[in-house]
């Protein structure tokens, strides 16, 4: 029986569906069966008894983001590991370009290669679930006001917190929102939750690093908007609380090589 490879693109961005033929074409060259999906639901509820042998996504991390959390908030497992295609502007997640992609495809199924799993995270908020691969945020409504937060980990209480928001992070999300606030850089394998003020109005609240088995509440003290992994998900009214913990989701990513995190942070966000 021939492996099977799901692969999908970001249908947004120009020439995609030209990168994605392509893909396909060498998935099919390599004596594999290809199936293209548009829609990250439709890909990992395929129904299908077996898994893929992987996951081929086609587009920047934010690609890789949602093809994830859409799959996992609609209850479904994404058992097969993921191999980033870059087509985008940074690629953190991603493996290879498509130029190279016959050459990382071809180690993959040598066995050449080995799977990196990232944690995920998940919220509740007024009896709703949530699970992300990088952060939550919880930010002000409008331009021009503030979120007034107040933040506890494992129930001891960080104060509040006057600023746009605050970011709480897995460690694979320290690289996304968290380090453009001024948030760590965690090491490879070190599992943790970060969280991380957005422009705080006081130069007191520094970014803080709890274990990853941790429980972090937040207390909304205004109105403010939740995010997950950039996408926008409700409304939070005044007195609303979210708790964020560790998921029982994770994600594998096909890695070829040895990563140096802090050479693709310097080459990448140069």
């Amino acid at each position: 029986m021939k492996k099977r490879v799901y692969l999908i693109a970001n249908p947004t961005k120009q020439g995609s569906s030209e990168v994605l033929e392509r893909a396909c074409g060498i998935v099919r060259g390599a004596g594999c069966e290809a199936r293209s999906f548009t829609d990250p639901v439709e890909l990992f509820a395929s129904g299908e008894a077996e898994p893929p042998c992987c996951v081929v996504v086609i587009g920047g991390d934010g690609t890789v983001l949602r093809a994830v959390s859409s799959a996992v908030n609609n209850g479904i497992a994404v058992n097969a590991p993921i191999l980033g295609i870059n087509y985008g502007k940074i690629g953190f997640f991603s493996e290879t370009d498509i130029d190279g992609f016959a050459g990382a495809f071809a180690g993959f199924l040598a066995g050449e290669h080995r799977v990196d799993r990232a944690s995920m995270l998940h919220a509740e908020c007024g009896g709703r679930g949530f699970v992300c691969l990088n952060d939550f945020m919880i930010g002000k409504q409008g331009f021009s006001s503030v979120a007034h937060l107040e933040v506890m980990i494992d129930g001891s209480s960080m104060g509040m917190v006057h600023a746009d928001g605050v970011i709480v992070s897995s460690a694979t999300g320290s690289t996304g929102y968290s380090i453009s606030a001024g948030g760590p850089i965690v090491a490879p394998k070190l599992d943790v939750i970060i969280v991380t003020p957005v422009c705080p109005h006081s130069l007191t609240v520094r970014p803080v690093v709890a274990s990853f088995d941790s429980v972090v509440t937040v207390v909304a003290h205004s109105d403010c908007v939740l995010h997950s992994d950039g996408a926008q998900l409700m409304q939070l009214e005044k007195g609303s609380v979210l708790t964020v913990s560790k998921s029982e989701h994770s994600i594998g990513f096909v890695r070829l090589g040895e990563r140096n995190i802090f050479k693709l942070i310097r080459e990448k966000l140069a």
